[in-house]
């Protein structure tokens, strides 16, 4: 499987990779079911609001320099964060931001408790996006929120200093640019907000190019979603079906809208990771071929598993060069639903059941597989592996039920008992 790279894509086919780089990122951001995942942090996010409020607050009270700023502070999160909304949110939220200073110690750890929900719900969403299996420990989870906590409202509170009128005169500005310069601070804030969220969130290293693509993609998209939700808001007349509860059915519309584009925007990041290793070559396993390509993974973690080891995501790549890593990880996955493979600690891949209690039936029920009767004298034919896979196809129209009981250790054992090569 590993002679048979082909050329590298020629630079007058840029618009073709381009729209393959559209349609993965679009079939990743459907595999992690991120509209669902959007909906559960929209809720999430209306519990946790005045908690995690408070804390940014919290955070910036504690630098002095940002005290005089603390009403436009507010009024900036309200006004570019929550549009349309952010007039009739304020008294509620003044009111509750009074209230937390009340609050007694046991009270003030609920309310700690609430803010850190959020933040967990968003890291799971993140590390589901960037096909991480491993969680961190809590003393690495709560580095990276405290980090996450402490550099986004500083980063807010500096663009509200920058951009009040006393400190405006000072870096030459006339009133005539300043809106521009206001819109474009603004816009560097969301961006450089979305950057830290899509490098500190995941559990794994994200390039740092990668992370800011994906971060500008999300912050031009929350401007628009903001201009368009801003309209849609003010010819919309929920009081009439609402009354004075209009705002919260708007208010959750909007939080809704506003992770589906973060989550879109991490999509992207995530995908130019999983895209750059096949990006100049094409892939050698079609969607239709895809359950051969399990069959040989499943060849792969048995040879690890007769030698004691796993098989990481790198190990994986290597052993499929023309399989891109989002198809390994996806096929993996639903293994792994599957109860058919399973993590390690140290996040490897090993079999979780006997193969010899694995039929080829099971293995095809475990998956979203085409089967390719008509692709047989076209099906891949490198390895034992794929000999074995070929044969038992074009015996399914005469003796299904048999070959859907084969062993996949048997089937994998004559291979290696005819002493062929097995990759």
């Amino acid at each position: 499987m590993t002679d048979k790279i082909k050329a590298p894509i020629e630079p007058q086919r840029q618009h073709a990779r381009a729209r393959r780089l559209l349609r993965h990122v679009w079939v990743h951001f459907q595999e992690d079911r991120s509209m669902a995942e959007a909906a559960s942090l929209a809720y999430t996010s209306l519990l946790s609001l005045v908690p995690l409020l408070a804390v940014v607050f919290g955070v910036t009270a504690a630098f002095p320099v940002f005290n005089q700023w603390a009403d436009q502070l507010q009024a900036f999160i309200l006004q570019n964060f929550m549009p349309s909304t952010g007039e009739q949110i304020a008294p509620y939220l003044d009111t509750f931001l009074l209230s937390v200073k009340k609050l007694t110690l046991p009270g003030l750890v609920a309310l700690i408790v609430t803010a850190l929900l959020l933040l967990t719900r968003i890291e799971v969403a993140f590390n589901r996006i960037w096909r991480v299996e491993k969680n961190r420990t809590w003393l690495s989870r709560i580095v990276m929120y405290w980090a996450v906590l402490t550099l986004v409202p500083i980063l807010i509170g500096t663009v509200v200093a920058i951009s009040a009128q006393s400190l405006f005169g000072l870096i030459g500005g006339d009133e005539g640019s300043r809106p521009l310069f206001y819109r474009f601070a603004i816009f560097l804030v969301t961006w450089f907000m979305f950057t830290t969220m899509f490098m500190l969130v995941p559990n794994r290293s994200v390039h740092i190019k990668h992370a800011v693509t994906g971060a500008f993609l999300s912050a031009v998209l929350f401007e628009l979603a903001k201009w368009g939700f801003v309209g849609y808001a003010a010819n919309a007349n929920y009081n009439v079906l609402y009354g004075a509860l209009a705002t919260v059915p708007i208010f959750l519309f909007w939080i809704y809208l506003a992770w589906i584009v973060v989550l879109f925007g991490a999509s992207l990041a995530a995908s130019l990771t999983t895209f750059s290793d096949y990006s100049r070559y094409e892939t050698a396993w079609p969607r239709r071929w895809e359950f051969q390509l399990a069959f040989r993974l499943i060849g792969h973690l048995r040879d690890a598993q007769m030698e004691g080891k796993s098989l990481s995501r790198t190990r994986l790549m290597e052993l499929e060069t023309q399989a891109s890593e989002l198809q390994l990880l996806r096929l993996i996955g639903r293994m792994r639903e599957e109860n058919i493979v399973t993590i390690d600690d140290e996040g490897g891949w090993l079999l979780a059941r006997d193969l010899g209690d694995l039929t080829l039936g099971d293995l095809y029920a475990a998956g979203d597989y085409f089967l390719p009767l008509g692709d047989t004298e076209k099906l891949p034919r490198k390895s034992a592996w794929d000999d074995a896979f070929v044969d038992s196809l074009k015996g399914i129209a005469g003796s299904a039920g048999q070959v859907w009981q084969q062993s996949i250790r048997k089937m994998h054992h004559e291979t290696r008992a005819q002493g062929k090569q097995t990759r």
